[in-house]
């Protein structure tokens, strides 16, 4: 506490214990000097009062370790009673105290800064800014950790925002790697295509259309793959094969196409009608044989009315033959 705020905290305490002075018997009035030695100084008792009241509060800041506010008492004694050195004495034993608390202090701070335990540094230099809010050295290393700790979040942002970057770069090699391995894939079902029997080569494609459901082109590229192997098949005359991969164009497309769907049409009808004459043809000599090809005529053309009543023929006929010549 500064000398002003001492004496302002002494006008304080005097101007409330202070009693009014006996008014002087009437027709006499006191000499000069008598007047100017009551207004100086304030009644005995209201000074004894006082100092006993700083006296108690500062034993009783002393007891609590509060140092800073036992030297505040104890200055405000100093100047209720200036003859007495005891103050004195009192005021340089707090000020001794606050100097080894302050000491303390900041060794525990650098210490706990050493240890990387900014929470426990920070309180320690709080404390010794308690005892002594001029300190130097406490107001230096709390400025020094409040920099420290800026320069910190902004590297823990940039960390962050570099970390961000890469996630986002090996996400886009990995994307960059997938679309290369899934059209290096492509690239062998349509060689497969190109080269095997419709049966491998249809079944590699459609495992690839349904682990890429959503890829129109590749799609698109599959079937126009099958329509090509189909239109040469046909054009060898090769009907079966050329109607197994009419079908698988328009199951590898990502819709069928009119001029597949209507050669499936027509190539059914023409191999159910193949499958007819032959079985008509075996009716005379193997009804078994008959059987199985208006079987067969009814499995390309379901709608082949004729094959469906030379079936029903052939089996009762086969019935009735075998009643004849049971086994």
């Amino acid at each position: 506490m500064t000398t002003r705020a001492a004496i302002a905290v002494v006008s304080v305490a005097l101007a409330a214990c202070a009693e009014l002075p006996p008014a002087p018997a009437p027709g006499t009035a006191p000499a000069a000097s008598e007047a100017a030695a009551l207004r100086a100084r304030p009644p005995s008792s209201s000074r004894d009062a006082a100092i006993a009241r700083q006296s108690e509060l500062a034993r009783a800041a002393t007891e609590a370790g509060d140092h800073a506010a036992a030297l505040a008492h104890r200055e405000v004694l100093a100047l209720l009673d200036p003859a007495d050195p005891s103050h004195r004495q009192a005021i340089d034993t707090s000020r001794a105290a606050i100097d080894r608390g302050v000491r303390t202090e900041l060794a525990a701070g650098a210490t706990a800064r050493r240890a990387g335990d900014a929470a426990r540094a920070r309180d320690a230099y709080l404390r010794a800014l308690a005892l002594d809010p001029r300190n130097a050295e406490a107001t230096a290393a709390l400025r020094a950790m409040e920099h420290q700790q800026m320069a910190r979040t902004q590297a823990d942002r940039a960390a962050r925002a570099r970390s961000l970057e890469t996630v986002v770069a090996n996400a886009r090699s990995r994307a960059q790697a997938q679309t290369q391995a899934e059209s290096y894939d492509l690239e062998q079902r349509i060689e497969l295509l190109r080269s095997a029997d419709p049966a491998v080569g249809g079944r590699e494609a459609r495992a690839w259309v349904e682990a890429n459901p959503a890829d129109r082109d590749g799609r698109s590229r599959l079937a126009a793959v099958a329509a090509e192997r189909a239109r040469d098949a046909e054009r060898r005359g090769q009907r079966e094969t050329a109607l197994a991969w009419y079908e698988s164009a328009n199951a590898l497309a990502p819709s069928p196409a009119a001029e597949w769907t209507a050669k499936v049409r027509e190539l059914r009808r023409a191999l159910g009608e193949i499958q007819y004459a032959d079985g008509v043809r075996a009716m005379r000599t193997d009804l078994a044989a008959a059987i199985r090809h208006f079987e067969a005529a009814l499995r390309y053309d379901p709608d082949n009315a004729k094959a469906e009543e030379r079936l029903r023929d052939a089996r009762a006929a086969q019935e009735k033959l075998r009643k004849i010549a049971p086994r």
